[in-house]
């Protein structure tokens, strides 16, 4: 999986979102260093579930780091200032994605993680 998201972080732009979809233990978080890692972050990547972002400026470009799993609703990722960091000059990851789609934008890059009995099917789509 963090093969994987470093082969993703070679395609990514600033401004470009990254929208994970899995369940519990799909491999998001190691997408998510492998993506951190390639794009020269040399801390620990890890989710973000209770500080719900973590920032990882390092990193060229920098990156944004979401957890949605603890949110109940919408309103919450507008209070942390979701649209803020939508205008920045960042790669966003986000966790649980799915969670709130009506926020997430067009054009993201959506990667859906599907627990199987012989490991994992990914699939990519932009929304």
């Amino acid at each position: 999986m963090k093969r994987f998201g470093a082969q993703i972080a070679n395609h990514l732009c600033p401004g470009d979102i990254v929208a994970l979809v899995g369940d519990l233990g799909a491999g998001k978080t190691h997408i998510s260093q492998g993506i951190c890692a390639a794009l020269g972050h040399q801390g620990e990547v890890t989710s973000p579930t209770f500080a719900l972002v973590n920032e990882y400026t390092d990193s060229t470009p920098p990156i944004m780091h979401f957890d949605l799993y603890r949110m109940e609703n919408a309103q919450e990722l507008l209070d942390i200032g979701w649209e803020d960091y939508l205008e920045r000059d960042a790669i966003l990851i986000v966790e649980w994605a799915d969670r709130f789609p009506e926020l997430i934008p067009e054009g993201t890059h959506c990667i859906h993680i599907e627990h199987l009995p012989q490991g994992r099917r990914l699939s990519y789509d932009k929304v």
